[in-house]
Order: C-alpha cells, then structure tokens, then sequence
C-alpha cells in the first residue's frame, strides 16, 4: 500500500507490493486452521489494502479476476477448514464492496454447474457467516438469468422444483437483518422476472411477500426485518420488471401498501422504502415516453455557453424551445386514478423528518412528471409550490427544493414557472429558524443552492436574464454570510455553475476568483475581508448591506450579529451616502421598537459604523446624533438592563461606547455624566459575564481619552476618589474593576499626586493576610495601575523608584491555592509591565535613562528575568524572555553584558522593506530565511534551545545566584520534558566546564541558605544536589567542603520538619555525600533518620544509606555487616521501635558514630479500654507514617 503521505494523491495502478501482498494472504488461507494472531494480522492487512483503493477501485481491475478465482476455489473445497472458507468469502465481500457488486457478478463464473454447488453451499452450513451467504446469493443473482429453462435442472424431480428450490433458499433470507438479505432479495426479483417463470410465479411470489410484510404487523421484536425484507425485494422486482409484466398486479400491490400504513411508521428505512415502491408502482401504470411538451436547452457544452453565437444561431434556438415548451400533445395519455394515490405518497415523502425520504420521493416526484401530459404536469409544480407555505416545516421545504431541482434538473419546470419558483428560493436560501434549542434551516439552504445549480445546467441565458440580479445576489449573500461553512460552499459552487453556463452574471470571474471554495471556510474572513471586496462591484454593494442591516445584525445568534456590525463598519468606506442616510436611521430606531437581538445588534452596528464614518462625520444627521446621545436612556425606558440578557446588553452598550468614542461622536455634557456612571456600575460588574468587566474597561479607556481633555479637577478628582475608595471592597469583582479602571484612565484625570495614588495601590499587590493569597486577579489589575502612573502621570525620579520596588516585589509573588500557582499570573503581568516602564523611559531620552536605571536596579531588573525565564512554567518563561530580549538588546549598559548578550541572543526579524523576488531563486532564498525566522522564534522557549544557552549565565557573579534559584525549581519540577533538558543541560555544562564547579557548589550553598525554610526552594534544591553528586566527580577538597556545608545546612533545615515530600528529597543527597571523606557529620545526620518517626523515612533512609554503600567504596568499616543489618530489617515496622533503635545503635557502633540520644524520655502511655482501633485522625496519621 502507498505511504500515507501519498495516499490523497490519484493512484493510477495497484503498487506492486499491494499485488504480492494480497496474493500471499489470499494463498494463506490453505493452511489457516484456525483465527489466530498471525490469522488477525494478515486479515487486518488486507482490508487495509483493499480500503485503501475506495475512492479509484476501477485500478484494482487487472487483478479481480484472479483473486476472484482463487478465493472461489478457496470457498468451495472439502479440503481446508471452516475457517479458511469463512475468510475467503470475507475477502470476497471486501473486493465487492471496493468495486460494487455490478461489476463483480460480471466475473462470477457462469457455467450451469455451478447453480446445484451455489444451492448446496447455501443450504448446508457451511456458509455459516453472512460475508458467504452475500456473495453466494450475488452468485446466484447471475447464474438464473443463464438463457435455457430453468426446468431442465430438476433431473428426475417434479417439474419446477429447481425453481421452487431457489425461490425457497432465497425467500427464507429475505427476512434478516443482514447484508446478504439484499442479495437474497436481488434473486428473488431476477428468478420471477425472467420472460419464461413471471407467468406463473411472479403473482405468488408477490402476494407471499405482502402476506408476510402484513403478517410482521404483530411480531414486535422481528417485524421490522420482515418488513424491511420484504419491501426489498418489492422494489427489486418493480425496478428489473417488464412494465407488462408487472401491470396486472400493480393496483393489487399498491392497495396492499396503502393498508400498511408505513407513512406513520417510526422506522425510518420503512418509509423510504414505501416512497420507493409507490413511485415504480407509479410509473408501472404510465407508458414510457418522452415528453414533448418538457424545455430542452440547446447545448450543454460550456465553451458553447461562453460563445454565445451570432444573433440568428439565438433566435433559431430560442424559436425551437419555445416551439417545444408550447407543444402538448395530450392525445395518447391514459392516466389511471391509482396515479393520484401514488403521488400523494410521494407528497407526503418531501414532508418526512428524514432525508434520505425526502430525496427518494423528490426522485419519484421527477420520474413520475416525466411521463405525465402537460398539464398535469403543471398541478404538480402548484401542488409543490404548497410545500414552501409559512406554515410548513423546514422538512416541507427541503423535500420542495429537491423536488423541484429534479424537475428543472430534467427539463419539467418550464420558464413560465420562474417568476413563481424565484421569489421562493430566495426565501429558502436565507432559511433559518431557531426553534428552543434547536437550530434548523441548513439541510434547506443547501437544497436552495442545488436547485439554483440546476437552473444554470437547464435555462438558457435569455430565459433566466431577468432574474439574473436576484439569483446573483442571494447567492452572494449565502456565499459570503451563512452560518454553516458546507451552505457557503455549496452557494459559491452554484454561482460559480451559473456563472459558466448562463455567462450573465455581473463581475463572475472576478467574485470567483475572491470567493473560491477555501477562501469561504472561515466565517470571519467572509464578513471581514470577502464582503468588502464583493460589495465593491456595483450590482452587490446594496443588496449585501441590506441583507447585514436587515438580517444578520437581527440574527438569534450573537457571532453572527457582532460580525455582521463589523463588517457594516468595514463597508462604510464602500457606501458612506447609502449607510449613513439609509441603515444609520434604521439601525437608531430598531432600538426602540426592535426585540432583544435587534436592539444588541444594533448596539453593535451603530458603533461600528460610526467608527467607520468617523472622517466624514458631517454626514451623520443631528436627528442621529441626538438619539446616540440619548440611546441609555431609550434602553432603560425599553428595560433592557432587566431579566436573563440584562448583562449581554450592558456588554453591547459598553461595546457601543467604546466605538462611539473612537469616532469622537458629538455628545452633550449630560451624557457624559450619564455614561460615566454606566461605566461606573458595568465595571463593578460580578462574573456572572466576565465580558461586561473587560468591555467597560475599554469602553472606559476610549471614553476618557477621547473626552476627558479639559481641566476640570473637581470632576477628575471624585472620579479617582470612587475608584481609590473600591480598592480594598470585600467584593473580589469590585477591587478588579476599579484597579482596571485606574490602569486606563489619562494623566489628566489622575492627577499630579501620584504619591498618594500609589500608596492607595501598593497594598493592593501584596498578600496582606490569608484570606488574599487567591485573590491574584486583584494584584494584577494593581500592578496595570502602577504602570499606568508610570506611563500617563508626570513622575519624578523617587516615584519611578517606587513604582519599580513595587513591580520587582511582585516577582516574588508565589501564592498558591485550588488552582495552583496563581501567583504565575501576578508575576507576569509584572515583567510585562516592566517591559513597558522600560519602553517608555528608554524612549524619554538619556536624562531620565540615567535617573532612573541606577546600577542596582538594573542588576535586580535582569536578575528578576533571568530567574523566571529558567522556572518551571512555559508561559512564565515566554513572558521572561521577552522582557529579557528587551533590556539585553537595549541601549542600557549593563553589568555582564556580553555574557547576557550570549545567553540571550538577539532574536532575527523579517525586514519589511526588503526587494521583492523577482526569480524563483531568490523567491526560495526569502523563503528559506523566513521559515529560519519562524522556527527560531517558536524554538525560544523550547527547553531543549533554552537551557544549554542560558547555562553560561553561571559564569556571572552578579546573575548566578538568580539564576540557579529558578533552575533548580526547573530540575526538580514534575514535568518530564522540562526535567530532562535542564537536567541534561545543567550535567553537560558541569562536564565541560570544571572550572565551574566551586562557584555552583557556592551558589547552590548560598541559595540554600537565602532560602531558608523555603520548600518551594529547598526541596528541588535537593534533587538538583543529588544530581550533581551522582552524575559530576567533584574534586577531595571541593567535595568535602561542599558536603559538610551541605550537611550542616541539612540539618538545620530538617529541624522540626514534619514535611515528609521534604524530608523524603533529602535522604538521597545525603547518602551520596557519604563518597567523601569527612562523613562523620553526614553518618550522625543518617542515624537520625533511620529511626525517625514516620516509616517511609525510616525505609527511605535505609534503601538510599544502603544504595551508597554497595555504590562507593570504603565508605565505612564493617560495610558488609552494616549491609546485612540494612538488608535485613524491616525499616518500616510502625509496633516495635524499639527493636529499630538496637539496631540502629549497632550500626552507630560498627561505623564509630555516637548513638544518637533521646531528648526525653518516652513516657508509659495509659491504658485505654473500650477505644476504636484509631481513636482520632492524628494517631492514624502518625501510624500511616505521613
């Protein structure tokens, strides 16, 4: 089989390893006896192979007849077991499901031997699975129709028992729920149609098969099948028969069906099948014919369409269809009554809940027109017109759009019908209805544009030129705006059909060419991009604003309203006058007479469109900017700010205010007072909808800039007051909103005392008390505030200093609750506020530079940095990184520059003045550089690109201790990937460069000591000790140095210690400090925890103490007896402690340490009578060990 990453590609020949492959599987089945794995594996294989070539079987074709041949061989032999004749059969129906099952009974044999082995298999068990009894049964569909009688195989029996056999074997499969139910029915309609048995079995064969499809009325658990069969095998029989043949019994039949009552059946497959027997019972009753009367275009060939010929070639072919669509001959039309009873069948089929109904009765409706006389014809176009009713069901409409795309499809909807069909399938093609929770209406749309197909394919361009405008633009509009991405598609294919063959439509090669198949997948590049392009031509800039103004900024769904406002803002710059004096107005009343989603919309589209006016501001009337300026107040009259959607409309009126004051709309000093204490509430707002809070914040943002320039302190000051005065609200909604809002307000309304603002907002970063630490929400929006002091508010150099303290205190900020670190959130929003501070000072000039970047603070700035970027959190390090890159690459000196320089490399950026490629060399060579340029930059935070640069950090006294605090929390973190390549990294280094090594034992020694009881330190701390120890060979001197700080450290922090993650990191460590020689310290350290209270450490201690003596040598005297103690005693016993501490004592004396002494002495407890067996949850804490 052809790898996968061929496999979409057009395949023109079965590959040579798929040939050898499935004939060494199919040859293995001589020997297979029964299904084993080596049975599995190969049948696996071959379906594989086989699906594979499902999209072009016709390549399979060269080699069908020889797999055929050998599995047939395979299935009819006494000599391999049952196993092998049931795969067999199973590659057969393989290969006939690939290539489909006309083309494979073409290679069956069909000798008429072959019939009495097929009858034998089938009645003997054998065929024990249904993949045999298929394929046989195909066998068999081929071998009756041989061209003798049939008579001749009954030998010495009765005349006609060969027949009647067949007939039996077949009918008695008929029933089941199986797929060779489908081939036993394909044999029964082939045997009683032949020329030679109709006469005398086909009348009991169909009244056996109605009397057994009434009969399964009352068998409640098997009735469906039956019917299911039966009704099968009806249709095999109504679509194989001569129409003579089955005459004489079609009013009997479709009397039987019509007493069924399969219409109300639940049964979905029962229904299409009585939609499919009534119409070739329909068309049974009517002779075939062609009819005269139906419209017949004059070619088909589109290079004829595009070529429209000279003026006589039109008028010679418009004069013959008119001719053809005239003439009616109704003489020789005999037209029964049971016809009737068919189509109302067929009727109530394009009304059924399922498709796969509709489509069989729309199909029916089409063959049955076909063969009726004009006028009749027409009651059936009326009659459908019914089905596109208000009243009707989306199911109604889609049936009617199928019904009427096979009549037009095939020439039965005549042009007199047009002005009557194309008003309705511009209604279909925006259909969509939300009924509760369901959304319904797709299925129609997508119906619409295959009936709109079907009239490019049947009209000639002067039949469908005066409805050209209106076909055009609905498409369009369902091209560029439907919800569903397979409607868009199926639009923009019909437009792009109707464009080929009609030739008439305005600009279509141009709008193809923008709204191809993948330009439409995505919704928001259709209304953002596409619609601005296409309204640009003149006959679609109209219809397509109406249908936003009218329709999509009203729709039920709030995407579809919010990119429909967008995109009316985007097509001002196309229609200004039109929109401006037409949909503005409109919009600016729907707010007051208009629902719920009008009124939201509207919100959004007036914004937006004002926004996009916002040059030509002189063509907004004063009527217009009257009623913006009173739009709260019409909401509030309309209580729009009440009950479910009240939150969603505040979010579409600070929506509307944020636009409104981008486009500096006219307002009254009412309104601003007005929507300043709107602002005030929504940014207050609880979580209940978050957008309402972020919303307001950049309604706020907008508005005070755009508004708030003249001096007025006594405004400014009472609104800083509101918001200072919320700071420390028990409301955790109410301190976010007020520190958002400080961080967008301007410099003019914050004032010149920003001392004081900053005291209000310092508080606010820090974890004041317990209760605070998962309030981080609320610290970030402080540390925004800060910043935004910084950047609007005129500072001198002791407040810029501040205002950094505070920022750099924040990256110490490691409060955790239910989710986590959520202090990730407040240290990141610090270093990009950093980043911003120093953005802006840079930008300022050498004064202020050298003011405010003092020595130290540069040295805490970069060392802040360079902790986070090496931590354990991906996106932490990402926002690190960016503000490290920036103050690395800036024009600040910094200490340790070039090695800054190293670790942080300046990152390359695509130049966007760059000479165009003009060759295809050069066209590869930007290529090749920009995709150089991408990968480096998504390779910057990679762990595995990260950590070996950044190690050279280590040769930096001012940085290293930063550093190794945030690699250690790396080295030992819990995620896989980040422990490997800091791990590796952090080893590598130490490898190569010895020289190294005291200054990271210093460092690690210093961190330890600066971190003193800081577990989120101290315990990866460990586990980075542990991996130095065991994987760098540490000098005599440097080791036993390190080892006794260590240790002696160790000690102090193990003091009281009832962590037992902590206590369990450091057992390892300090084994391991037992390869040097001064270990006296470390020995003392181990015996204390070989019998420290909690068992898991009593065993941990043991398991790491005896892993360093078989590791090290002479390490200790006596270490084969110490061993054999470690070995043999049960660390973990929680009863006799005592015993433990013997044996520890032992081991203190062979190894020549002090046995270690109680402090005080274990008290004799009191006995306790009628206890439970853990009379408290400590006590069994303490005896879990934990």
């Amino acid at each position: 089989m052809p790898s996968g990453d061929t496999q979409s590609a057009t395949v023109s020949h079965v590959a040579q390893e798929d040939t050898e492959s499935i004939s060494l599987y199919i040859n293995n089945l001589w020997e297979v006896k029964e299904f084993d794995i080596n049975t599995e594996r190969d049948v696996q294989k071959m379906t594989e192979i086989i699906n594979f070539y499902q999209e072009q079987p016709h390549v399979l074709d060269p080699h069908l007849q020889t797999w055929i041949d050998k599995l047939l061989e395979i299935g009819l032999s006494d000599k391999v077991s049952q196993m092998s004749i049931n795969l067999a059969f199973k590659y057969l129906y393989l290969l006939t499901k690939v290539r489909g099952q006309k083309y494979i009974v073409r290679l069956l044999p069909h000798e008429v031997a072959d019939i009495e082995t097929v009858l034998t298999m089938l009645e003997s068990d054998r065929s024990d699975i249904w993949h045999a009894k298929y394929v046989l049964f195909l066998w068999l569909s081929i071998l009756v129709l041989i061209p003798f009688d049939l008579k001749r195989l009954d030998g010495e029996k009765e005349e006609g028992w060969s027949i009647r056999r067949m007939l039996k074997i077949a009918t008695s499969r008929i029933e089941g729920a199986e797929k060779s139910s489908e081939a036993a029915a394909l044999v029964v309609a082939k045997l009683v149609t032949r020329p030679d048995l109709h006469a005398e079995h086909l009348k009991p064969t169909l009244t056996q098969l109605i009397n057994d499809c009434k009969a399964a009325e009352n068998d409640v658990v098997f009735g469906s099948r039956t019917k299911l069969g039966t009704l099968t095998a009806l249709c095999r029989i109504y679509k194989l028969g001569r129409r003579d043949y089955l005459l004489p019994h079609s009013r009997y039949v479709l009397q039987q069906l019509e007493e069924m009552s399969l219409g109300i059946n639940h049964n979905t497959l029962l229904r299409k099948f009585e939609t499919k027997l009534a119409q070739r019972i329909g068309i049974s009753f009517l002779a075939p014919r062609v009819a005269k009367w139906r419209y017949t275009r004059g070619t088909r060939l589109l290079a004829d369409s595009l070529n429209k010929g000279t003026e006589k070639q039109r008028n010679v072919e418009s004069d013959r269809n008119v001719r053809n669509s005239e003439e009616d001959d109704e003489e020789g039309y005999e037209i029964p009554d049971e016809i009737e009873d068919v189509l109302e069948v067929l009727f109530r089929g394009l009304r059924d809940p399922e498709t796969i109904v509709r489509w069989s009765a729309a199909k029916g409706v089409g063959r049955i027109t076909a063969r009726l006389p004009r006028s009749l014809a027409t009651d059936i176009v009326n009659q459908l017109l019914d089905c596109f009713s208000p009243l009707e069901t989306a199911s109604s409409w889609h049936g009617g759009c199928l019904a009427m795309a096979e009549l037009g499809r095939h020439g039965f909807l005549l042009p007199h019908h047009l002005p009557e069909v194309v008003p309705i399938l511009v209604k279909a093609l925006q259909y969509d209805e939300k009924r509760g929770n369901l959304i319904i209406g797709a299925n129609v749309r997508d119906a619409a544009c295959y009936l709109c197909w079907s009239f490019a394919r049947t009209y000639e361009p002067e039949q469908i030129k005066p409805f050209v405008h209106t076909i055009a633009s609905s498409l369009i509009l369902t091209t560029l705006f439907d919800r569903h991405t397979g409607c868009r598609r199926a639009a923009s294919a019909a437009f792009q059909e109707n464009v080929g063959r009609q030739g008439s439509f305005p600009h279509g090669i141009d709008i193809l060419t923008t709204c191809d198949y993948y330009a439409v997948a995505l919704q928001s590049n259709t209304y953002h991009k596409l619609s601005v392009k296409v309204a640009s031509y003149e006959p679609y800039g109209k219809p397509i604003v109406d249908h936003l103004a009218e329709v999509k900024v009203k729709h039920w769904c709030p995407t579809i309203r919010k990119d429909a406002s967008i995109a009316l803002g985007l097509l001002c710059s196309t229609l200004p006058d039109y929109i401006s004096s037409h949909i503005l107005p409109s919009l600016l009343d729907s707010l007051e007479t208009g629902d719920f989603n009008s009124r939201h919309g509207a919100l959004h589209a007036i914004g937006d469109i004002c926004v996009g006016l916002r040059d030509r501001l002189d063509q907004i009337s004063d009527r217009d900017i009257d009623k913006i300026n009173n739009t709260l107040a019409t909401l509030e009259s309309r209580g729009s700010f009440r009950g479910s959607g009240g939150d969603e409309m505040r979010g579409a009126v600070c929506y509307f205010i944020q636009k409104i004051s981008t486009a500096g709309i006219r307002l009254t000093v009412n309104t601003l007072q007005v929507w300043q204490e709107f602002l005030n509430v929504c940014i207050v707002n609880p979580e209940q909808y978050v957008g309402v809070q972020n919303m307001s914040v950049d309604a706020l943002r907008a508005f005070s800039w755009q508004y708030y320039t003249e001096s007025n302190p006594e405004m400014w000051s009472h609104i800083v007051q509101h918001y200072t005065s919320q700071l420390r609200h028990e409301f955790t909604a109410t301190r976010v909103g007020s520190a958002l809002a400080l961080s967008v307000l301007p410099g003019c309304v914050l004032g010149c005392n920003t001392a004081a603002l900053l005291n209000h907002l310092t508080p606010c970063t820090k974890v004041l008390n317990k209760s605070e630490t998962s309030l981080a929400e609320c610290r970030v929006s402080a540390v925004k505030a800060i910043t935004n002091i910084q950047l609007v508010c005129p500072c001198n150099s002791e407040t810029r200093a501040q205002i950094y303290r505070v920022l750099l205190a924040c990256l110490a900020d490691y409060s955790t609750d239910s989710r986590g670190d959520i202090g990730s959130y407040v240290r990141e929003a610090a270093m990009s506020c950093l980043m911003k501070c120093n953005q802006f000072i840079l930008s300022r000039g050498h004064p202020t530079i050298n003011l405010t970047f003092t020595r130290d603070l540069k040295m805490e700035l970069v060392g802040g940095f360079l902790q986070q970027s090496v931590e354990k959190i991906d996106r932490t390090r990402q926002v690190a990184l960016e503000a490290l890159h920036h103050i690395v690459h800036s024009e600040l000196e910094l200490v340790g520059h070039e090695i800054l320089k190293t670790a942080v490399p300046l990152l390359p950026t695509i130049s966007s003045s760059v000479i165009l490629p003009k060759t295809e060399q050069e066209k590869e060579a930007v290529a090749m550089r920009e995709g150089d340029v991408f990968l480096q930059n998504v390779e910057y935070n990679n762990p595995g690109v990260l950590f070996p640069r950044a190690m050279v950090i280590i040769k930096s006294t001012e940085y290293r201790h930063h550093f190794l605090r945030g690699l250690v929390v790396s080295i030992g973190g819990l995620t896989e990937s980040l422990v490997k390549a800091s791990s590796s990294a952090f080893v590598d280094y130490l490898t190569e460069h010895e020289e190294d090594l005291e200054n990271v034992c210093k460092g690690l020694i210093n961190v330890l000591v600066a971190d003193h009881k800081n577990d989120r330190i101290v315990v990866p701390l460990f586990k980075t000790v542990e991996l130095m120890l065991t994987n760098v060979i540490l000098e005599e001197e440097l080791g036993n140095k390190f080892t006794a700080q260590f240790v002696s450290q160790v000690k102090s922090e193990l003091k009281g210690c009832g962590s037992v993650v902590k206590l369990l990191s450091s057992l390892s460590p300090l084994a391991n400090c037992l390869q040097f020689s001064s270990n006296s310290t470390v020995l003392s350290q181990i015996m204390l925890l070989l019998c420290h209270r909690y068992p898991r450490v009593r065993k941990g201690m043991a398991d790491a103490f005896y892993t360093a003596l078989v590791t090290f040598d002479d390490v200790i005297e006596n270490t084969e007896e110490v061993s054999q103690i470690l070995e043999d005693t049960v660390w973990e016993d929680p009863n006799d402690i005592e015993e433990l501490r013997r044996k520890r004592n032992k081991i203190c004396d062979l190894v020549g340490v002090a046995q270690p002494k109680l402090l005080k002495p274990n008290k004799p407890k009191p006995k306790v009578t009628n206890v439970e067996q853990f009379d408290s949850y400590s006590d069994l804490v303490g005896r879990a060990g934990y």
